[in-house]
């Protein structure tokens, strides 16, 4: 069989190639703490199943709208209201098979061959593997704890200029917020050069310091990319949406016919329900501040080197150093010899990658304090 190019190009996603392995060592009977996963540790809130359960027995299982279900793209367009005082027309929100689903549809109608996209590193690994199925040019921009792990306007000064930049806020894998007024100067810059910002902000309803306000305020030129599955813990419902300037929506209409032909039914009227538990929503964010909170120290007092403390999503990006070990080979021993879970700097790029790991403190307390122990008797 003839493989293509692009699926050799692709590296692998090591969180879930660990993860896997992680699995089969408990099937053999071994009890491992799961560092590694971005994934809530916490059910989907009742209130959105029981909007399933009740879309499910009304018989709501059929294709719906290319774009999203009509009262789910108005409800995203409260939700910006009412969080961000920002006036978003609903017939500018997309619905999408989750964020993922967004950045491909997004990249397919914005990148080809000749085309650059420029990505933070370290980020999430999925945008530079999904931009490879456009065949365009990825560019990696180096980040580091010096400028709090922000991508700065004068990057953004190389040849070719960027006709895409995508940046996470919060970041994933360091947790940072992009500092006040940072943002709209990268928008600037990149504008001015004729590319367009995408921001991802999957994670902006876990924001613990920091202050936060969506991109969307920047420019209706600026894409926002968001989702069900980290804030409302709704991973396996796969959900996401993006808030487009009108000339794309009609592109990204197309592509998503083809693509996806709907986003998934239940999926969508379950979600009518995601923005009405706000204390509920609050509740679940003070529990990842407490993990946080207790992890970050005790982390460093392990040895780790963590100069920034993340202000959001519920990442720790550590630095190895002092351990003498590529940080494949520490994650690799970790799980085999302490049975905890860890990612690899290299899932999310090459700049310090080897002297770099993500914990992710996602489940619950105890199971971190065990997994600190098991850690500090291998260490």
């Amino acid at each position: 069989m003839n493989i293509s190019r692009r699926a050799s190009e692709i590296s692998p996603f090591y969180v879930m190639e660990l993860l896997e392995q992680a699995r089969l060592m408990e099937a053999a009977g071994h009890s491992v703490i799961h560092m590694e996963v971005g994934e809530p540790g916490f059910e989907t809130p009742g209130t959105i199943r029981q909007e399933a359960e009740k879309a499910l027995a009304e018989g709501k299982t059929f294709y719906t709208h290319s774009l999203g279900i009509p009262e789910l793209r108005q409800a995203v367009s409260r939700h910006y209201r009412d969080r961000y005082d920002l006036d978003i027309s609903p017939e500018r929100v997309i619905i999408t098979n989750g964020s993922s689903g967004a950045f491909i549809l997004l990249f397919a109608a914005l990148l080809e061959r000749g085309r650059t996209l420029d990505i933070a590193d370290p980020g999430y690994p999925c945008y530079r593997n999904i931009a490879l199925l456009t065949d365009c040019a990825v560019r990696a921009l180096p980040v580091s704890a010096e400028t709090n792990y922000e991508v700065l306007p004068e990057q953004l000064g190389g040849s070719p200029a960027p006709d895409v930049l995508v940046i996470a806020n919060p970041s994933n894998p360091t947790g940072t917020i992009y500092r006040a007024g940072a943002l709209n100067a990268i928008h600037k810059r990149l504008s001015s050069r004729g590319g367009v910002l995408v921001v991802d902000e999957i994670y902006s309803g876990l924001v613990y310091d920091a202050p936060f306000s969506s991109s969307a305020a920047i420019s209706e030129d600026v894409i926002v990319v968001n989702g069900f599955s980290k804030a409302f813990a709704m991973t396996g419902w796969r959900l996401g949406w993006m808030v487009v300037p009108p000339g794309l929506v009609r592109p990204i209409q197309k592509l998503a016919q083809n693509l996806f032909i709907a986003p998934p039914s239940i999926s969508q009227y379950a979600a009518l329900a995601a923005f009405d538990d706000a204390d509920g929503l609050a509740r679940m964010c003070g529990l990842y501040r407490e993990r946080r909170d207790f992890l970050l120290p005790r982390l460093r007092g392990l040895g780790f080197d963590i100069p920034v403390t993340p202000d959001g999503a519920f990442y720790i990006y550590a630095g190895i150093e002092r351990f003498g070990m590529d940080s494949m080979l520490f994650v690799e021993r970790a799980l085999a010899e302490a049975k905890v879970a860890i990612t690899p700097g290299y899932d999310f790029g090459r700049f310090g990658a080897a002297s770099h790991v993500r914990f992710s403190y996602a489940d619950r307390l105890e199971n971190l304090v065990e997994g600190c122990d098991r850690l500090e008797r291998w260490l």
